[in-house]
Parts: structure tokens; sequence; C-alpha cells
């Protein structure tokens, strides 16, 4: 596809960077051209606007993006992110964006891509959007065979509170007690710039955030952290981790300036300390949310190399 062309210059060029340390863009591609993605993400069917499930606060909806193979097909599911409050699942909805490039990626590799909706935290607050998430994979899962997917074969991808969402449910799929828990079919999560750590102590290390991040999470909670540890402690992925979780990626940008990078750095450490396997992949001078830059097809590019390892099917 002309994506794929137009970016293998760029990704070739730094490709080599991914394995060691921080990924740093080099000079000569400084005045790369970064992609956009086709309308629609080139996607052969686009069902917008599903209902998957009705909650007292409205429907909750989901759009999923069909590729050109006759399936059954695997499914990557990605949730937004706006600090729990805010966003949009509409991920064609900003054709230059990363995620909306690394989605049509996916769905040339024969992926289908559906993306979510939540319970925001201005009408409901922790556990509501994790058993939201929850309930939508689970949706697509047990619609499976009307847009002929793979329900055993689901990769869950989210940004931001996207992917604390995402986190969350990788980190409780070993348990159906705990809210979202019990998930099927897991073959891997990929978060990007992600909070793992919503405790007291989290928070306090971490004193030069500004307020932004504290007032999200307290709205999430509905609680500050420090007056409500248990709560805090049940909607951090760091605290309920098993060594059950399916493998990860974790991508994030050295000078992000809402979640600071040690969130994932800590994460990625407690995963293999219990086994899981685990890509950290670290970001040089990239602030919170990526944006659109030379860096954007080794971004994309690993997150498409992660599908096509844990999305193979296992003969």
């Amino acid at each position: 596809m002309v994506v794929t062309r137009r970016v293998l210059a760029a990704v070739f060029a730094v490709l080599a960077l991914v394995t060691t340390g921080c990924a740093r863009l080099p000079e000569s591609s400084a005045d790369a051209t970064p992609p956009t993605a086709e309308p629609g993400l080139g996607a052969r069917q686009v069902v917008r606007d599903q209902v998957y499930a009705t909650r007292d606060t409205g429907p909750l909806k989901l759009d999923l993006f069909l590729p050109a193979e006759p399936g059954p097909v695997p499914l990557v599911v990605y949730v937004h992110g706006g600090g729990w409050d805010a966003g949009f699942r509409t991920l064609d909805r900003d054709l230059g964006a990363t995620e909306s490039i690394t989605a049509e990626r996916l769905l040339e590799r024969g992926y289908a891509v559906a993306t979510v909706d939540y319970r925001l935290s201005g009408v409901a607050q922790a556990p509501a959007p994790i058993v939201d998430v929850g309930d939508a994979v689970r949706y697509l899962q047990e619609n499976s065979g009307r847009w002929r997917l793979d329900g055993d074969r689901v990769l869950l991808w989210g940004a931001s509170a996207g992917a604390h969402l995402v986190s969350q449910l990788a980190a409780v799929a070993g348990d159906p007690a705990k809210p979202g828990g019990g998930l099927t079919g897991l073959r891997g999560a990929v978060s990007w710039f992600g909070p793992t750590d919503m405790s007291a102590a989290a928070q306090v290390a971490h004193p030069e955030l500004g307020d932004y991040a504290y007032r999200s999470v307290r709205q999430m909670l509905g609680c500050e952290p420090v007056q409500c540890p248990a709560t805090a402690d049940a909607a951090s992925p760091m605290k309920n981790l098993s060594g059950d979780e399916p493998p990860f990626l974790i991508q994030h940008g050295t000078n992000d300036s809402i979640v600071p990078i040690d969130q994932s750095l800590d994460f990625a450490a407690e995963l293999r300390k219990l086994g899981v396997p685990v890509e950290m992949h670290p970001y040089e001078g990239l602030d919170h949310g990526f944006g659109r830059g030379p860096l954007t097809p080794l971004i994309t590019d690993t997150v498409v190399a992660f599908a096509d390892t844990h999305l193979a099917e296992r003969g």
C-alpha cells in the first residue's frame, strides 16, 4: 500500500535503534515527511456506532474496521486517551495521528481494528471504564462470527488513559473476580505512555507534575489516593500483576510531562520479574502523546511487528 512504501526508507534509517537504549532520530531523517493514513484507514468495511452495552448514562458504542482478508481475522482493540474524562473513540478523525497510521498498518497486515467508548470520569469513576472496555472485548468475541473475527487472537492497545485501562485488563485477565477480569483470548497488550500506578506513594514520588495529572487521577478514582489507598491500588495495574499477563509492548517518550516514563520502566521491570515477556521502548525527546513526526514510522512498525509475533496462528 502507498503508506507502507512511503515510510520504508525512514524505518530502515532508525530500525537499528530499537534494541538498545532510547530510540533517537538520525539527523538525516529530521526533515522526513511523516505519513498520513487514508480515509477509512483503508478498511474493506467500517462498522460504525455499534452499541455494545447500555448503561444508565446511555449507550456505549464501538467502531470496527475490517481488513480485506476473508477471515476469521485476529482483532486489535484500541482504547483512546484523554485523562479518563475526555477523548473520542474515532480513530480516523485525524488521519495524520500516529494512532490512525498505526491502525491502517495493522489493517494492511490483515488485522481487524476496533475502537471503543467507555464511561468517562465525569459520569462514572473506577472501575466503570475498566468494566466497559472488558465488556466491549467480550461483545466482539461473542459476535465474532458476525464479522468473521478470531476471538481467540486478541491484542489490546491503548494510549495514555486508554493504556492504563488496557494494562489493567491484562493484569486482571487471570482473575474473573476482579472488575473487568477474566478476559480470554488475549495474546498481547500495547501500552503507549500509560499510567500504571495510582497509589499515594506513586503520586508523592512525582511532585513535579502539574495539577492536571493529579486532578485526572482524583476524578477517575473519585477520591484522593492517600485517602482511599485500597481504591487506588485496585485501579493500579502495577498492584494487580500475577505473572499470568499476556506479553506487553510498552512505548513511552523520555520527555513525557504528564505521565513520568518511570511508571512504564517500573511496570516493565515488575513484569519481567514475574516472567512476563515485555518489550520496553523509550523514545528520546518525545513528550506525552508522541505527536506526528519522523519517529512515527518506527513507533508504528514496532507495534505491527509485535502484533505479527503474538497474533500468529498457533499450530
